[in-house]
């Protein structure tokens, strides 16, 4: 059986412990980093269809950031309508009623419309502008 000499136990102990002080901290600053993270944010857009007339939509913004964007569609209108952007569209949304649709955009320039038939052609349309 071999004994360690007390010089090697030290040197040992020293190497162990230079090993603990190195990982601890690179484990604490990728803990703090991780929670520093900002978490995305999603652009709320309000959406009124069939106001001011029924084949019309009002957004209250015109331009979001790129990303995540809520659309929350209210049908004001006497008619069911539908609201489509981004190749996502919600279901027909009864007068009264409400709708959201989530989706991811990129920057550029994105038409919206309602795919209720003739809807869009009597102007039920837009453009949204995403920086």
């Amino acid at each position: 059986m071999t004994l360690l000499r007390p010089r090697r136990l030290a040197s040992l102990a020293a190497v162990t412990a230079g090993a603990l002080a190195v990982a601890l901290p690179a484990a604490a600053d990728a803990h703090s980093a991780a929670a520093a993270k900002p978490k995305t944010k999603t652009t709320v857009v309000k959406v009124t269809a069939g106001k001011p007339s029924e084949y019309h939509f009002t957004l209250s913004k015109t331009k979001v950031k790129a990303g995540k964007v809520e659309f929350k569609i209210t049908d004001k209108g006497k008619l069911p309508h539908t609201f489509s952007i981004a190749g996502k569209t919600t279901k027909a949304i009864a007068p009264g009623k409400s709708a959201t649709l989530t989706v991811k955009l990129k920057k550029g320039t994105h038409t919206y419309k309602c795919t209720m038939p003739g809807h869009a052609a009597k102007g039920m349309k837009g453009k949204l502008k995403v920086t």
